[in-house]
């Protein structure tokens, strides 16, 4: 696995433990829905969202903001990642 992407779903783990106070499973795994296994729902996701901007120095544009980005945590964790590299810099500090 990519170390970069590991740190950055270590940070989204953190965001979604912190943030939102999520229960989450041990491991923060790809195929984990966001809305059916994370039980996260509309509300909670723009709350995500607006902490991911905040923490990564990131602007999601609301025209990208597709329901497919926001499907599982390994989509997530791709949205993130294409909208900056930077973002996984972010993750490291």
């Amino acid at each position: 696995m990519n170390n970069a992407r590991e740190q950055l779903r270590g940070r989204l783990a953190e965001l979604m433990r912190e943030k939102l106070e999520l229960r989450l499973p041990q491991a923060l795994e790809d195929t984990l829905r966001i809305n059916e296994d994370l039980r996260i729902d509309s509300i909670s996701l723009l709350q995500l969202i607006v902490h991911i901007e905040a923490t990564l120095g990131l602007r999601v544009p609301e025209e990208e903001v597709d329901a497919k980005a926001f499907a599982t945590v390994g989509s997530l964790l791709d949205f993130i990642g294409r909208l900056a590299p930077a973002a996984e810099e972010a993750a490291r500090s």
